[in-house]
């Protein structure tokens, strides 16, 4: 390993690379992990494409909130971690990037037999996402900005909760009560998908023209491409979380006006001549 090209003379924090083998270990132990998982949460099989959807997104959740979880942690073990994000690195921060990794990995595998046109963005971004997370792990280097980067796991705890809200909503909650839950759920998710999402992507755009002279031109080059195609692929998923807003928006208010026109009718039949 050419560790010239991955060490800066202003780095903070001393160079501590962490064995590639625990990259593979934490990886597999995590692919296995959502496998077992997904063999053990098992839904009704009338309608195989519509259970995978539901499957493959609970399974999405579960990963989006044990990550936000680790995220906490790791933050609140290693708060120095933001006075150098690319030379700072430890051990438990090594395993939650590896950790995501292998459910990113186990859910490309899952969403290939499934794949569609509106699964191909997402195939897509995990892609770009093994790549660079990998990387960072094999060289153990910007570990502290790949943290930055996995924050977005918090607004998918939101993105997937409006799915799984419509599909195995509460019998037994009031309508207001689902109604308040739902806006709740959606103020969250625009607000953390700003936040995290679209925040993630400006802080490291902003880092890499700070401090682009600490890594290698092809480094450099390598990393700026990557943020930019998450950048791009955000707001395409930005696109179409608000046009199913709209549509979503737009179905009600047919419904309503369906219900409207059944009762109009009715009231009519009803009236006396």
């Amino acid at each position: 390993m050419h560790t010239q090209i991955y060490v800066d003379k202003s780095d903070l924090f001393p160079y501590q690379p962490i064995s590639p083998i625990w990259m593979v270990i934490y990886i597999l132990s995590s692919f296995c992990f959502f496998t077992l998982l997904n063999r053990t949460i098992n839904v009704q099989k009338n309608d195989m494409k519509s259970n995978w959807l539901k499957q493959n997104t609970l399974l999405s959740f579960i990963h989006s909130l044990i990550c936000s979880v680790l995220l906490l942690i790791g933050v609140l073990r290693a708060p120095e971690m933001f006075e150098d994000p690319l030379s700072h690195s430890n051990h438990f921060n090594y395993a939650l990037i590896a950790f995501s990794i292998g459910y990113f990995l186990y859910d490309f595998f899952d969403c290939i037999p499934n794949s569609t046109s509106s699964t191909f963005v997402i195939l897509v971004h995990h892609i770009i996402v093994i790549t660079f997370l990998t990387h960072v792990l094999f060289h153990t280097r910007n570990i502290g900005y790949a943290m930055y980067g996995l924050s977005l796991e918090i607004n998918s705890i939101f993105l997937h909760a409006r799915r799984l809200l419509r599909w195995y909503s509460p019998i037994s909650q009031s309508t207001y009560y689902k109604n308040l839950l739902k806006i709740s759920i959606d103020i969250g998710n625009y607000l953390t998908f700003i936040l995290f999402r679209i925040g993630a992507i400006l802080i490291s755009l902003r880092a890499l023209y700070i401090q682009g002279q600490r890594l290698h031109p092809f480094i450099y080059i390598y990393t700026v491409t990557i943020v930019m195609s998450m950048g791009l692929l955000n707001l395409v998923l930005f696109y179409r979380l608000i046009r199913t807003q709209v549509k979503g928006k737009s179905k009600i208010k047919q419904q309503k006006e369906i219900e409207d026109n059944i009762l109009v009718t009715h009231n009519h039949i009803l009236l006396p001549n």
